[in-house]
C-alpha cells in the first residue's frame, strides 16, 4: 500500500526524503576545486617564508634525529657513554669521550657541519646520555637560528 493523500499524490515526507537522499554529500568536482585552493593558498604561504627559516626547521628535524640516535646508542649499550657535542657551527657523536667511528645518519663522518646562514644560537656544550637515554637531571635547550629544541630532564623525550 502507497502513502498517498487523497488527491493521489505522495505525500510531501516522502518526497522530501527522496529528494534529500539524491542531493546529500559534495561532488566530485567541489571536492576538487577545495583541494586547488588549499594548493595555491600553500604555495603563497610558503613562497613567503625565508629560505633560512625553513632551512633551520629542516637542519633542526635533523638535528632531533642525530639526538635520537646517539639517545638510541646509550640505550641499546650500557657499558659505552654516548653524547654528542655541539659547536656554533657543527656538532659531532661521542663515544666514551671520543669522537665515534660511527656516522652520524646520513653522514659520511660524527661530525655534522651545519649549511652557511644557520647556526647553533644557544646551547653550545655536550649532551650526554645516560643508559636509560636521560640527559641527566637537566633540561637541555638549543636553538637553531629561531628553531627550539629541548631534551626534557629524566625521559630523554627530545622536542
Amino acid at each position: 500500500m502507497k502513502a498517498t493523500n487523497p488527491a493521489g499524490h505522495k505525500s510531501l515526507l516522502i518526497r522530501w526524503h527522496y529528494h534529500r537522499q539524491s542531493t546529500s554529500g559534495f561532488t566530485l568536482i567541489e571536492v576538487l576545486a577545495m583541494l586547488i585552493v588549499l594548493a595555491v593558498v600553500m604555495t603563497v604561504i610558503l613562497s613567503r617564508t625565508p629560505a633560512v627559516e625553513r632551512e633551520a626547521y629542516a637542519e633542526a628535524a635533523i638535528i632531533r634525529s642525530h639526538l635520537r640516535f646517539a639517545q638510541s646508542l646509550a640505550m641499546g649499550n650500557n657499558t659505552e657513554s654516548w653524547g654528542i657535542a655541539f659547536t656554533a657551527n657543527s656538532y659531532t657523536l661521542f663515544q666514551n669521550g671520543l669522537p665515534a667511528v660511527v656516522n652520524l645518519p646520513n653522514d659520511s663522518s660524527s661530525t655534522h657541519n651545519l649549511p652557511a646562514g644557520i647556526s647553533i644560537t644557544s646551547g653550545v656544550g655536550t649532551v650526554l646520555f645516560d643508559p636509560w637515554g636521560s640527559p641527566g637531571p637537566d633540561t637541555i635547550n638549543l636553538t637553531v637560528n629561531t628553531e627550539p629544541i629541548s631534551i626534557h630532564r629524566h625521559t630523554g623525550f627530545i622536542q
